[in-house]
């Protein structure tokens, strides 16, 4: 399915055919005017509501790259320039069901089919002065564009309104969501040998801005009691994000970070010991700003029409057989944010004896985050400041030239983003629910435990057996929570600990051990099984909301390198997970396992210096 777009929608950018119509007041001017005025706006906007039909294309991907070298200032230089372009066309299914009260009893049950154009289109311009072989400066910079053209189209049946057949539902989601990421690096390194010491630095700044324009949502509703009555569009008397809804939004984040390290080598009980000393400074600001419009109508007369024919120009006005504009207004529609994080370690790399080797240190961050409002007296205002000690060890213990017994030990965070602690409430049509944040929710602190032992029977081949162990202290998870009779929403929360027991095994194996007539074939994989727990009250105890209790990847590899062809055949499948916590009234949401196979041929041509890739992605589905 399709929807109408602009010239440059295969490119991923957005060339105003969906931006606010021209003289569009700001939010706050908006809100003041007379509904007369607020409707004059309204007959401006595109009266595109509905998708059509259409046939898609063959996904394409092209990736072009060079490498240049000489001189600059006699000195040698280089240079590497890639553009890349991705166009993935595909049609996802999923349903959407919701058990009410735990006893079984559906609230609603519906069927989508998602239709979707992501582009991806970037260039890559590095450039490297080197002054001679031990000191050198490079240049790096990226510039992404990463898009999505998609249609959410939806049937079901909605239980809420009382026990029966249902009402049946008919809705639609037209959606263009476009990100660019620029990030641009200045590295230099240096090698002092008379020393024994190498000094790196860098300093960076990266731009993400998300604009997301015309987002539209459209629900249609029929009584249960009769099948061939009329359709409703849910378009009422108030205001709603759900139906008649159009959105924008413009999201910018800015990233500030500059840091280096330096490593000294010196010699210790007859063998190279070193140790390595860095910092990094970053600052990150987010502004964040959304205008969610909505249409609404007392006239049951026009919600029986097709979607162009309710918000067609003509039918704006203020009477009871008219359709009238607005837009939520509140400060839970816009936020700031902004962090500060300086950051130290300090590491030691220590061989103690010809089989015994011992990396360990410490790292110290301090995070300063302010989120919502700069001003205490706004009610969107949450300040934290955290120091964390992070420490770290890894000791190998080599048995002999191709097996190992490594013991690992350390101690990390996980932080919510922005957007989790934001109050900002968003309706999210493939949740079918109001996503909103938590300014209450605190960061995670992760003990994490790892043996594992290791064999390199020749090159190009590992096996692995390892166990570990982690113990999560305020661990952060999604929730699912009925706030009304047919209001759900998800958000985010702390429960007070968990942890996880594993073992995983890793494999890559040339298959020529069976017969020379597999030389070509490598086998590789992973396999881990994993025990979560969660423990909030006494009587509380779950798997860890996001974990699988198994995770399966196995791959099949086929390489001719002599005519530059290679096959590969991959599988995936992860275990039946938490995917939403409920609670006492709701029971929690699971994501079933399913096997995911994809598959990729490549062959390079023009004398190594092109390939032609053929994907298939996930054949079963």
């Amino acid at each position: 399915m399709q929807t109408p777009g602009g010239k440059l929608d295969w490119l991923g950018i957005e060339d105003g055919t969906r931006a606010l119509p021209k003289g569009m007041p700001t939010k706050s001017t908006f809100s003041s005017l007379t509904p007369e005025q607020q409707n004059e706006f309204g007959e401006k906007f595109r009266n595109a509501w509905s998708a059509t039909p259409g046939s898609a294309p063959l996904n394409k991907s092209f990736q072009i790259n060079t490498g240049l070298a000489g001189k600059v200032f006699n000195k040698k230089a280089g240079a590497i320039l890639a553009l890349i372009y991705n166009e993935n066309n595909r049609r996802l299914p999923f349903e959407n069901s919701v058990i009410a009260n735990n006893d079984g009893t559906l609230d609603l049950f519906y069927t989508n089919n998602k239709y979707s154009r992501d582009i991806l289109a970037g260039a890559l311009a590095n450039f490297s002065l080197q002054f001679n072989s031990n000191h050198r400066i490079s240049f790096k910079n990226i510039l992404n564009i990463n898009a999505s053209d998609f249609v959410i189209d939806r049937n079901g049946k909605d239980y809420i309104l009382g026990p029966g057949k249902g009402d049946k539902v008919k809705a639609q989601e037209l959606g263009f969501k476009q990100n660019t990421f620029f990030n641009t690096q200045l590295v230099g390194e240096h090698n002092f040998t008379s020393l024994q010491t190498k000094l790196k630095w860098y300093g960076g700044f990266n731009i993400l801005d998300q604009y997301i324009p015309d987002q539209r949502r459209l629900f249609y509703t029929q009584g249960e009691d009769d099948s061939t009555s009329t359709f409703y569009a849910l378009i009422g008397a108030g205001s709603s994000q759900k139906s008649g809804s159009i959105f924008y939004s413009n999201l910018s984040d800015y990233i500030y970070n500059t840091g280096g390290d330096v490593t000294k080598t010196f010699n210790w009980l007859g063998y190279k010991q070193s140790v390595k000393a860095g910092y990094l400074f970053q600052v990150k600001d987010r502004l964040f700003d959304s205008r969610p419009f909505f249409v609404n109508t007392f006239s049951n007369a026009i919600r029986t029409l097709g979607p162009e024919d309710i918000f067609a120009p003509e039918n704006f006005g203020t009477g009871t057989g008219e359709v009238q504009f607005g837009e939520l207004t509140g400060k839970p529609f816009r936020y700031m944010a902004n962090t500060i994080m300086n950051a130290g370690y300090l590491q030691f790399d220590n061989q103690f004896a010809e089989k015994l080797r011992i990396v360990w240190g410490v790292r110290v961050e301090d995070f300063d985050q302010l989120i919502g409002s700069v001003k205490s007296s706004d009610d969107r205002f949450v300040h934290t400041r955290v120091t964390d000690f992070l420490p770290g060890v890894n000791i190998t213990y080599k048995l002999n030239a191709g097996t190992n017994i490594r013991l690992s030990g350390s101690q990390t965070v996980a932080r919510p983003e922005f957007r989790e602690l934001s109050p900002f409430a968003f309706y999210d049509f493939e949740l079918n629910a109001q996503v909103v944040g938590n300014s209450k929710v605190k960061r995670t602190k992760i003990s994490n435990i790892d043996l594992r032992y290791e064999l390199y029977p020749r090159a190009g081949e590992l096996v692995t057996l390892g166990v570990f162990y982690k113990y999560f202290n305020n661990p952060i998870e999604y929730y699912f929570n009925r706030t009304g009779p047919a209001t759900n929403t998800f958000n985010i929360s702390n429960t007070k600990q968990a942890t996880a027991l594993g073992v995983e095994f890793e494999y890559r194996k040339k298959l020529d051990i069976i017969n020379n007539r597999f030389k070509n074939f490598t086998l590789t994989g992973n396999i881990s099984y994993i025990y979560s727990q969660v423990k909030d009250t006494v009587s509380l105890s779950r798997p860890l909301q996001g974990q699988s209790p198994y995770l399966i990847n196995a791959g099949l590899q086929y390489d001719i390198e002599k005519i530059g062809f290679n096959s590969t055949i991959m599988f995936n499948q992860i275990g039946r997970r938490i995917l939403f916590v409920g609670n006492e009234a709701v029971s929690d949401i699971w994501e079933n396992p399913r096997p995911l196979v994809d598959v990729q041929l490549a062959q390079k041509i023009l004398k190594n210096k092109g390939e032609i890739k053929l994907n298939v992605s996930d054949i079963f589905k």
